[in-house]
């Protein structure tokens, strides 16, 4: 997986996200989203539009970051989510609180 990150307007970090979220890379997401938060960021976008797999690691990553930046008054959500990626977060319930506002 390939995390680019990239500063955006009033202290947003956007995480350009690829490959498969999956048990062997789930970490990498939540080591990004952390430092982000840790460097201050008030929110985090995660743009997943290059995720082509995710898996049952990929979508717990996902709902620890949210949690963590609700803990810290601050946000994460993600964007750009490819069609297979999504199916899977709708059957979970998770692409409504995820894709939020």
């Amino acid at each position: 997986m390939i995390i680019d990150r990239r500063p955006g307007d009033g202290g947003t970090v956007r995480l350009l996200v690829a490959g498969e979220l999956d048990m062997v890379t789930a970490d990498e997401l939540t080591a990004a989203v952390t430092a982000a938060l840790t460097d201050g960021a008030t929110a985090v976008v995660a743009d997943l539009r290059g995720v082509t797999f995710c898996d049952s690691s990929g979508i717990a990553a996902m709902d620890r970051a949210y949690g963590a930046a609700a803990r810290l008054g601050r946000t994460f959500r993600i964007t750009e989510v490819q069609p297979n990626v999504q199916l899977v977060l709708q059957l979970t319930d998770m692409y409504e609180t995820l894709t939020g506002p």
